[in-house]
């Protein structure tokens, strides 16, 4: 018992795992060389291959097409908009930040093939892989906490 409260208070008081501390920028891994460049804007489509600056609303302002597959949390950030796919494959949508992104065609959501983090110090938080025909796709994000957000949508 006594052995098992100061587990508890040694846990208590550990210092947290500090975030790493960044100087200097990580490469974006392969494929995603667009990441480095200055952002362009946009009003709501995105273009393959380029790195772009959003600004979100708040998500109770928002009006999807579908309603997110993850319900945002009040309070967070969203929007809608569009990227036409030229060439089918598979391409990856990285964001800056932590967001639920829904890609939506045809009225329904598409399934992932494949998802992973960002380095630490690549600005890259969230990379979603999705296998895509030729088209035109709704791009709906959601559940970010802030109304900044940068994102690229690159063929792998």
């Amino acid at each position: 018992m006594i052995a098992s409260l100061f587990a508890v208070l040694l846990l208590q008081t550990a210092p947290a795992a500090a975030a790493p501390v960044c100087t200097a920028t990580v490469a974006p891994p392969a494929g995603l060389e667009a990441w480095s460049s200055a952002p362009g804007m946009t009003a709501d489509a995105i273009p393959p291959g380029k790195n772009i600056a959003l600004t979100l609303r708040p998500v109770d302002g928002v009006t999807f097409p579908l309603t997110p597959a993850r319900p945002p949390a009040p309070g967070t950030f969203g929007g809608v908009y569009h990227v036409t796919v030229a060439t089918a494959g598979t391409y990856r949508v990285v964001l800056q930040n932590g967001a639920w992104i829904d890609l939506v065609r045809d009225g329904k959501s598409l399934t992932s093939a494949g998802h992973m983090e960002g380095a630490p110090c690549s600005g890259i938080r969230k990379i979603v892989d999705f296998d895509l025909q030729t088209g035109t796709y709704s791009v709906q994000l959601s559940g970010a906490k802030t109304p900044q957000m940068r994102i690229l949508i690159a063929a792998k």
